[in-house]
């Protein structure tokens, strides 16, 4: 009796702990939920409540399950989950004690009580959009199925001695038929399932890549475009302080002031206000006549920093007074009087809407932009966000999106788990913030759609594997289903140890048929997985040679298509080492625009570009070989590396350069009248030995591009090794 006694304690102890196993380890799986995309995840650790459930009792499922449940609830910071999961084990468990199988039992459930169950909750207790709500149901059975095929697997794969001793689940005779269609349903859906999670997830990798890179370009391109804009109108404020500092009668300052508004469009208004604050002159001037007489801006920052500190302010967003509300960016300059001390400020008010540019088309949907001061106000947003000018910007971050450079964030509905934009944000000048959005729906539609389709497929599937199971075991069970009915004949014989009958003929092909079949199965998985990774192989050759783009892009000046100072500096040495090994000469030209600040001062700096673009065309008409290499030194100062040259050929071809330079219009005035520039060259020709430092080169030529600059200009000097200098031309 005392062997009795202790065998159901011993029994008893054995569930308990391998119920708290199973418990624990699916809690820690749980806590580690695998992201799929957006708020999508897989849950693994309910495949031990399902083990469990196929083996013990209620009492120790549902301990198992509350112990793996609780640590998907700390995960996901809700309890309800409890309700579905819970029931689920429940509902398992009384379908297993009445001889269903895992995978049959757990369909059952999610198909009629689990998914309406957790639609009703989500509605009722989730801030989750209505259209990601049907998705997010699915994904609950489809996870539940996934995490069911996997418990079977495990079921079919454990050895028959384990839990034997502490088994309480009836013991369920099934014939061969019943066997093999459940084997080969568990299978399939695994591997279905676990084909299409990878494929999903290599198609969202791929798509995070690609928007990544999208809104990094655009960012880019942004704060170009900010830059641009910003240091335009600065220099253009700075320059009118000076025109008026340079003897302008005040009678005369509301002329000019409307004709330089004219001219500069980017400003919604311009004013000139006296050393007292009182505005005396404004554009446009009938905003002035139409009651803004009188107007002082003595308390305003961009009237007290350029008096007090002598220079140029720009403000931060701040909203207009006298001549309208509209919020500006005031620019202002200080006008110097006698004795250099301000006698008055000029100030433009900065047009905002150009400042950021108009929303830009991509695969993923609108780009959209905000733009926020140092404060957090709103400078620039683009129209479809539907936000204020003014107003400080408010917006909820997610959660980074980890390997894509990624972001999500929330604007009009804070309170939501599903992410409204993909952003990437640059901190500019003065603590500003610039913001480049692309919605996130267009990206998941794609995910869900592809979700709901592949789900859908695996329902069809499933259901067409049962009835090509079912024929195939009928092809495999019908010879030994005659077998077995000839030997029951034969027992009731006259003589039982006669001979059977032979099975059927072909009998033994049927196992070939299924074997032909699990291979063209695989074939078909093979094919699948490759036509996957040739899509991954063109995804990457495509983010390489968009890599390779932004590259070659960051090598050169964005004006005049020459190549830039940086790269420049790049390529000297190998461009010398190069003429080491050849033993040829290497040539280092300065080329300098004579005069050409006078050109932006008198006709603008949309001129002066032009004649920068131009010359740059000249230039490579006479040095296009491949060795050479034209740069962008500075403002209007280009350098030419030109290695393997003669120095005479050098010489003739610079002098011709500078010639037609001379006798070409590179642009025209704003009255139409062809504007001729000349150009000062410094040049050094000699054998690449003379230094290995880029600076003795440049200082050799910047020395003869100064002595043509003193000479007189549009003339060529050519500096010798010997630190002298060679006047090879002399045009007044």
């Amino acid at each position: 009796m005392g062997k009795r006694g202790r065998a159901p304690y011993r029994i008893v102890i054995g569930r308990f702990a391998t119920a708290t196993l199973l418990g624990a380890l699916g809690f820690w799986i749980n806590c580690h939920p695998i992201p799929l995309f957006s708020n999508i995840e897989l849950v693994l650790g309910n495949t031990l409540i399902l083990l469990c459930a196929s083996r013990l009792g209620l009492a120790y499922t549902l301990w198992c399950a509350g112990l793996a449940i609780s640590g998907l609830a700390m995960t996901w910071g809700n309890f309800y989950i409890y309700l579905t999961y819970g029931l689920e084990a429940l509902v398992v468990w009384q379908l297993r004690r009445r001889g269903w199988y895992l995978l049959y039992a757990d369909f059952f459930y999610w198909c009629l009580i689990g998914m309406p169950l957790s639609a009703l909750l989500i509605q009722q207790f989730f801030t989750i959009p209505t259209d990601y709500q049907l998705v997010t149901v699915v994904k609950q059975g489809f996870n539940g199925l996934l995490y069911t095929a996997l418990a079977s697997l495990i079921g079919l794969l454990l050895p028959a001695g384990w839990f034997r001793r502490i088994r309480q689940q009836p013991h369920v005779t099934r014939n061969f038929r019943e066997k093999l269609v459940h084997a080969v349903l568990v299978m399939l859906s695994l591997v279905f399932m676990v084909s299409m999670l990878v494929a999903s997830r290599n198609m969202v990798v791929t798509q995070q890549q690609l928007l990544a890179s999208n809104l990094h370009e655009r960012s880019a391109h942004l704060v170009h475009e900010y830059h641009r804009y910003l240091d335009y109108h600065q220099r253009v404020v700075s320059l009118a302080g000076q025109w008026f500092s340079n003897g302008i009668a005040p009678s005369q300052w509301q002329a000019r002031l409307n004709q330089l508004h004219r001219q500069n469009t980017g400003f919604l208004t311009m004013l000139v206000a006296d050393e007292t604050g009182q505005v005396i002159a404004a554009s446009p001037g009938q905003r002035l006549l139409d009651g803004a007489s009188g107007l002082n801006v003595a308390d305003r920052h961009y009237f007290t920093v350029p008096m007090n500190e002598h220079r140029p302010y720009l403000s931060d967003l701040l909203q207009g007074r006298g001549f309208g509300q509209d919020p500006i960016i005031a620019i202002s300059a200080p006008i110097m009087g006698p004795e250099h001390r301000p006698i008055g400020i000029v100030e433009g008010s900065l047009d905002l809407a150009g400042i950021a540019a108009d929303n830009d088309q991509s695969h993923w949907g609108d780009v959209t932009t905000v733009l926020t001061d140092a404060t957090g106000r709103i400078v620039f947003a683009s129209e479809g966000l539907r936000l204020n000018t003014l107003a400080r910007f408010e917006y909820q971050e997610l959660k980074q999106i980890e390997g894509s450079g990624l972001a999500l964030m929330n604007i009009h509905s804070t309170s939501l788990s599903v992410g409204e934009y993909f952003y990437h944000r640059v901190k500019l000048d003065q603590g500003w913030q610039l913001y480049v959005l692309l919605p996130y729906r267009p990206m998941a539609e794609r995910m869900e759609t592809y979700f709901l389709v592949s789900t859908a497929l695996l329902v069809v599937g499933m259901l067409l594997a049962v009835l090509l199971t079912r024929q195939i075991s009928a092809y495999l069970t019908a010879p030994l289903e005659f077998l077995a009915e000839k030997l029951t004949l034969s027992q009731g014989s006259e003589d039982p140890l006669s001979r059977l009958p032979a099975l059927p003929r072909g009998s033994a092909s049927e196992i070939r048929t299924l074997f032909d079949e699990l291979d063209t199965n695989r074939i078909a998985l093979k094919a699948y997985q490759d036509s996957l990774e040739q899509l991954v192989t063109t995804r990457t050759a495509q983010l390489e040679a968009a890599n390779q783009k932004l590259a070659q892009q960051a090598h050169r000046d964005g004006l005049t298509g020459a190549y830039n100072r940086r790269y420049f500096d790049l390529s000297f040495e190998v461009a010398r080492q190069h003429c080491v090994r050849s033993g040829s000469h290497l040539a280092l030209a300065l080329i300098d625009i004579d005069h050409f600040k006078s050109i932006n001062d008198t006709h603008g700096h949309l001129v002066g570009d032009e004649c920068l673009k131009n010359l740059v065309s000249l230039i490579r008409r006479y040095f296009g070989r491949k060795l050479d290499l034209l740069a962008r030194y500075g403002g209007e100062e280009f350098v030419l590396l030109l290695p393997q040259s003669d120095a005479d050929e050098v010489l003739r071809r610079l002098e011709s350069l500078r010639r037609t330079v001379a006798q070409s219009a590179v642009s025209e005035s704003a009255d139409g009248e062809p504007l001729y520039i000349t150009i000062s060259i410094g040049v050094l020709v000699t054998h690449p030995q003379y230094s290995s430092q880029q600076t003795d080169w440049l200082m050799a030529a910047d020395g003869a591009l100064y002595q043509a600059k003193s000479g007189g200009r549009n003339r060529i000097c050519r500096a010798e090794t010997d630190d002298q200098s060679q006047s090879i031309q002399d045009i007044v």
